[in-house]
């Protein structure tokens, strides 16, 4: 198995801008999705990890932002009516 090389966050999202962590959080481990746009000028979409995640952690942690993600968007059908 070859190992990609990894480079500084700025320098493969540069330009590209994160709210901070919290006063005294410290980052361990960075899950990225992000919308691209190919060399054909479509739309794509990617992620890149920092490292390998525990796959049960990243499963859990991608499972309730989808669940909020969903009641968010429920929120905003209902409030339209």
């Amino acid at each position: 198995m070859t190992v990609e090389p990894k480079f500084p966050i700025e320098a493969v999202l540069a330009g590209q801008q994160l709210h901070p962590l919290d006063a005294g959080w410290t980052p361990v481990a960075t899950f990225a999705l992000i919308k691209c746009l190919d060399e054909d000028g479509d739309d794509a979409w990617v992620f890149r990890t920092s490292q390998p995640f525990n796959l049960e952690e990243l499963l859990g942690a991608l499972t309730i932002q989808t669940e909020l993600l969903r009641r968010k968007l429920l929120a905003q059908w209902d409030d339209e009516d």
